[in-house]
This record gives C-alpha cells, sequence and structure tokens, in this order.
C-alpha cells in the first residue's frame, strides 16, 4: 500500500476542479481545515487515473416559426346596385370685382353768357342705365345781337329741339328721332354807312321738322340675312316762301357666303322744291351690290353702284367700288388703293346749312362724281399714335359753286353755278390718345380744282389744316383747344371791259387766310356742379367767310353745368 500525503496549495484548485465537477478518484479522502492554506489529501490503495464520459446532448436544434397561416378559403361577390340620392348644390360662379357703377343723373343743364349779348342754355333730359330701352329730349338756344361796325346787323338766333329713342328687342333693335330746328340770319353783308336796312327787311329764317325711324337686326349666326332699315323725312321753309319737302329711304342686307361676305345697299331719295317763281320734283334711286373677301393679311371690297337720276328727264349712271387694302406689318402699315363713283344730291337744305345767305330761288342740278381714283397708306406709330395719308384724283360734273348775286343792288346774297371740273386733293392726319387724359389730332388738306368754264373755284381754300387737342386732368379740370387755318379763298366779282362785249370781265376777289385759334375750359367743382369758360378767335383778326360777310372778332362766353 502506497501512501501519498499531499500538503501544499498548489494542488488545491486541481482538486477543486475535480471536486467541483463531482469527479474526484474512489478512495480519496479530503479533510478540510478550519483554514484555507493548506490541505492534505490521503489515497489508499494503487492509483489508477480513469475519466469519465460525458453526457452529450443528443438532440438536434430546431426553430418553432410563431407566424401561423391560416387557411384560405373561397369566396364570391353578390354585386347589388344601391340606389343613392343626392342632390347638387349649385356654385356661384365667380366674379370679377370691378369699380362700381357711375352715378347717372337725368338731366343736365348748361347757362351761360357772352359777348355781343350771346346767351346760351342747353338741356338734355335721358333715361337711366336699361337693358330694354334708352330715350330723351335736348333743348338748345344760342343768340347774339352782334353789330360789326360799317356792317349791317348780324345778329343771329339758333333754337334746336331733339327727341329720340331707342328700344331693344331680341333681335332687334328699334331707332326714332324727332327734331325741330329754327335759325335765324340776317343779311348784314353791305355797307351799313350807305344804306340804312331795319333789322325785318334783312332777316332770314329757316324752319325745319325733321324724323326718321330705322329697325337693325343683331342676328349671331353671320349666314343669316342682317338688315338695316331706315326711313327719313324732312320739312324746310324759309322767311321767303321758299319749302322744301324730303321723302327718303335705305336699305342694307348683308349675309355670309362661306367666309366672304354679300352686302347690298339700295336707297330711294325724292324731294320736292317750291318756290314763289317754280316747282322742282327729283328722285335719285341707287342700287350697290358688295362682295367683300377677307384674308389673314388682305380685304378686297368689289362692287358696283348703279343710280337713276329721275330729273326733268330719267338719267342712268354706273359707278365702278373697288376697295383694297394689305396689311403688311400687324396694322402697322397697311397700304390701301381703289375706285370709285357716285351721283351727289344737290338741295335747298344742303346749300343752306352750308351757306345760309343764300336766295331763297336756286337752280338745282345733281353732281355727278363720274369716277375718283383713290389710295394712301394708312396704320399706327405706336399704341397711342395713329396715321392715314390719303390722296386722290375725281372727275366731276355739275359742281355747284356760290358766287354773288348782281342782281340786287346790296349783293349780298348768293346764287349758286355749276361747271365742271377735275380735282385733286391731299390729305393726312396723324392721331394721339393716351386713354382718357390726352387727345391729339392733327388734320391736313390740300385741293387743286381746275374749272372748265371757271377763273377758279369759287370761295374754296386749297388748304386747310386744323389742330385739336383735349386734355382731362382727373377727371376734374378738361381743356380743349382748336387751331386752325385756311388758306385765301377767292370771289366772282367783275370789273369794266370796253373790249369785251358785255362790258365787263371776271376778276377774282382774294379773301385772306384764316389763321385762328379757340381754348375752352371746365373745371368740375363736384359730379352734379361745373363752370365753364370758352375764348373764340384769341388772335383777334376779322376775317371773311363769304364777300362782305366778316366774322366777329375776340370773344369770351362763360357759364356753369348742373346734374340732377
Amino acid at each position: 500500500m502506497k501512501k501519498l500525503i499531499v500538503t501544499s496549495m498548489l494542488f488545491f484548485s486541481p482538486c477543486l476542479l475535480v471536486f467541483t465537477g463531482m469527479a474526484c478518484m474512489p478512495g480519496t479522502i479530503l479533510l478540510a481545515q478550519s483554514s484555507l492554506d493548506s490541505m492534505t489529501i490521503i489515497n489508499v490503495g494503487e492509483y489508477k487515473p480513469t475519466i469519465m464520459d460525458a453526457n452529450k446532448i443528443s438532440d438536434n436544434p430546431s426553430f418553432s416559426d410563431s407566424t401561423k397561416k391560416l387557411p384560405v378559403s373561397g369566396y364570391a361577390i353578390n354585386s347589388k346596385k344601391i340606389i343613392t340620392g343626392f342632390d347638387v348644390e349649385p356654385i356661384q360662379p365667380a366674379q370679377m370685382v370691378g369699380e362700381p357703377l357711375t352715378k347717372l343723373y337725368n338731366a343736365l343743364v348748361k347757362l351761360g353768357m357772352g359777348t355781343y349779348t350771346t346767351p346760351y342754355g342747353e338741356l338734355w333730359f335721358n333715361s337711366l342705365r336699361s337693358k330694354t330701352s334708352s330715350y330723351g329730349v335736348r333743348l338748345k338756344h344760342l343768340s347774339s345781337s352782334a353789330t360789326l361796325k360799317n356792317y349791317g346787323y348780324a345778329g343771329y338766333s339758333d333754337n334746336e329741339i331733339n327727341i329720340y329713342g331707342k328700344q331693344f328687342l331680341k333681335e332687334y333693335s328699334l331707332t326714332g328721332n324727332l327734331d325741330y330746328v329754327r335759325n335765324v340770319v340776317h343779311f348784314y353783308g353791305y355797307d351799313a354807312s350807305l344804306y340804312t336796312k331795319s333789322k325785318d327787311t334783312t332777316r332770314q329764317r329757316f324752319n325745319l321738322f325733321s324724323g326718321n325711324v330705322g329697325l337693325v337686326s343683331h342676328y349671331n349666326d353671320a349666314k343669316r340675312i342682317n338688315h338695316d332699315v331706315k326711313l327719313y323725312y324732312y320739312n324746310l321753309a324759309d322767311k321767303y316762301g321758299a319749302s322744301e319737302n324730303n321723302v327718303k329711304a335705305t336699305g342694307a342686307l348683308q349675309t355670309a357666303i362661306s367666309n366672304e361676305i354679300l352686302k347690298i345697299n339700295a336707297g330711294v331719295d325724292f324731294y320736292n322744291y317750291k318756290t314763289q317763281y317754280d316747282t322742282i320734283n327729283n328722285t335719285i334711286i341707287t342700287l350697290n351690290p358688295n362682295f367683300i373677301a377677307t384674308g389673314e393679311k388682305y380685304r378686297i371690297n368689289l362692287g358696283v353702284i348703279a343710280a337713276m337720276d329721275v330729273f326733268i328727264q330719267s338719267k342712268f349712271y354706273f359707278y365702278p367700288n373697288l376697295d383694297l387694302s394689305y396689311n403688311v406689318i400687324d396694322d402697322i402699315i397697311i397700304p390701301y388703293a381703289g375706285i370709285t363713283g357716285e351721283l351727289q344730291k344737290n338741295s335747298f337744305k344742303s346749300f343752306t346749312d352750308h351757306n345760309p345767305f343764300v336766295l331763297s330761288s336756286l337752280p338745282m342740278q345733281n353732281t355727278n362724281k363720274k369716277y375718283e381714283f383713290f389710295g394712301g397708306i394708312r396704320g399706327t406709330l405706336s399704341s397711342t399714335t395713329a396715321f392715314n395719308a390719303r390722296a386722290s384724283y375725281a372727275n366731276v360734273s355739275n359742281m355747284p359753286l356760290f358766287v354773288n348775286d348782281t342782281t340786287e343792288l346790296l349783293q349780298n346774297k348768293f346764287n349758286v353755278i355749276y361747271d365742271d371740273a377735275s380735282l385733286l386733293n391731299i390729305r393726312g392726319e396723324v392721331s394721339y390718345q393716351q386713354r382718357e387724359k390726352l387727345r391729339i389730332s392733327l388734320r391736313g388738306e390740300y385741293f387743286n380744282y381746275k374749272m372748265k368754264n371757271e377763273l377758279r373755284a369759287w370761295y374754296i381754300p386749297q388748304v386747310q389744316i386744323t389742330l385739336a387737342a383735349n386734355y382731362n386732368l382727373q377727371d376734374k379740370i378738361v381743356v380743349k383747344a382748336d387751331l386752325f387755318y385756311i388758306d385765301n379763298q377767292f370771289a366772282k366779282t367783275y370789273a369794266a371791259d370796253t373790249i369785251n362785249s358785255t362790258g365787263k370781265k371776271v376778276v377774282s376777289k382774294q379773301l385772306k387766310g384764316i389763321f385762328d385759334a379757340n381754348i375752352g375750359a371746365e373745371y368740375r367743382y363736384t359730379k352734379r356742379l361745373g363752370f365753364f369758360i370758352s375764348f373764340n378767335n384769341i388772335a383777334n383778326f376779322r376775317y371773311y367767310r363769304w364777300s362782305n360777310y366778316p366774322t366777329q372778332r375776340f370773344s369770351l362766353m362763360g357759364g356753369l353745368s348742373y346734374s340732377f
């Protein structure tokens, strides 16, 4: 038997490990002391070291999926329509919010007084805004008690009454006017130092009653036949027994054929002119078909004018009516050209509107403008400036001219004579407009007449220039100015001539040119009350529009306007 005693701490750890593993050798006795400083191991018997078999876990690793798949079974949808009710609530359309409409007043009155004892009054009364109708009345009075040095009494009086209305139908507009005009003038064109005349003996009075009615269509479909039909009537009578009745009917039809326009104008114009010595009846019938073609750049108006003059004997006239224009650059440059002609009616009214100092008995003939060639260019220089330049050449038969009546002692009345002429006319115009604040227009015309029998075109100037301007300062102060120039004119007079068989010869009497200016201003104190003032003939020139008929010199008028 062998004894093995081990006393050392060096072997404590391995034995402790074996002990801890519960695998110490058999027969081993462990003696423990109170202190772990030393340990004694006694082994009895022969030492046979052995190693015990380890206990292995023979199970293979496995995992368990916590997500479970549910079985999917087949299914079907049984469709069934369910009826539901839905009420749409209307939505108010969006609207642009603009400035409120300007308040309108039914009436406006203007009253004023000027030099030469010139009272002025004007009244307008109109309906307010309406989608169905519009109507109104206008009254006007302007008179003067002018006395010009070395001439007869030059007073005059103008009175007007105008009644007008318009009715708006679904596809039509119905219009109508009734007018009365009473004009009084005096034949003051004589030397008052040589002749003494009362106002009554030199007074001339015109009474005009007129009216018209019209019907205009407003079809949206251009292929329908739009029409414009009007009927006119007037009666004009003077103090010396002359009277004229006129009935005139006009009509226009227009329709679209493909992309082009067919337009037909027609008219019948009848007048009856009575004097103490004669009665004249005249009827003019016109027919003017036009074919208008337009493209992206061009516009062509191709037509013809047929006229029948039922005067002493019936005469037929035919005139071409051609107008071409081409838009070269976006309304900046538009050249145009054409040829036309017309039969112009001369009447007692047309003569007295131009010259109120004519005789009551005048010879009547219609003017035949055989042809007129014209061409020009128009367009815009900017968004605010436009221009038009035009030249024409015409051949005219029976052109009326005013001449002093030499059969009367005073020679202060005018007769009418007729002559053939060729006319060259050149005119140009430039206009500028900056919104409603400033407007300026400049226009000039040049006339060159070649008369067949007469020495000159009597009382027709060769050059006329007009400059007009309007300035609106914040709708509070409005200033207007007109400057004009009229070139020299010539009157037909006679001088003794021993060579001529008649004992006299024609002499041209020159009437000096006119350069003058008129300026007016209006101050709008409130929207209802305003004040105005006007200055006429600022240059203070005494010029003659007709031989022995000087105009008034500088004149001034001021007044007020009121709306209610």
